[in-house]
């Protein structure tokens, strides 16, 4: 997208993220009500601040004109290692999210791509995530990235 600049987060920024967080919250509310609570207490100030300070996280905003038309957010982890399994170094990302009117232009490709390079300078295995089955828009944008189905989460409901 033209005229997008990706740049980390900064405590300037949490007025937006916030308001998108309640957005995403609220799509959540709405696919799975058994499972969500409609809350207004989602990420503080104080957590905010943690994260953009800490270097576990990765806290990056797409910016168009000064404007925030997305954000990505994702944490550094290590899995663990025992006699079945490898340790792994990845990305874990808790929240990428695109600003409505910005949508279909690009920005969450950009967001990714930034996530991505990030990844490949550090030498890490792998970008995890988790998307629910109801948000279909956000299943076609990650295969779209080459994202497979890892495992799957099975119930039944009663």
């Amino acid at each position: 997208m033209e005229g997008l600049q990706i740049t980390e987060l900064t405590e300037k920024d949490y007025e937006m993220v916030n308001k998108a967080y309640h957005q995403l919250h609220e799509d959540h509310v709405k696919g799975r009500p058994d499972i969500y609570i409609d809350t207004r207490e989602l990420l503080t100030e104080e957590e905010f601040r943690e994260i953009v300070e800490s270097e576990e996280y990765v806290a990056a905003g797409a910016k168009k004109q000064g404007e925030l038309a997305g954000f990505v957010i994702a944490k550094r982890k290590i899995t663990p290692e025992n006699p079945m399994l490898k340790k792994n170094h990845i990305l874990y990302v808790d929240a990428i999210y695109v600003m409505e009117k910005f949508r279909k232009q690009g920005v969450g490709r950009s967001l990714y791509a930034y996530l991505e390079a990030l990844a490949e300078k550090e030498k890490l295995q792998r970008i995890d995530l988790k998307v629910w089955a109801f948000n279909t828009g956000a299943v076609a944008f990650y295969e779209s990235l080459g994202f497979q189905v890892q495992s799957f989460n099975m119930e039944k409901r009663f």
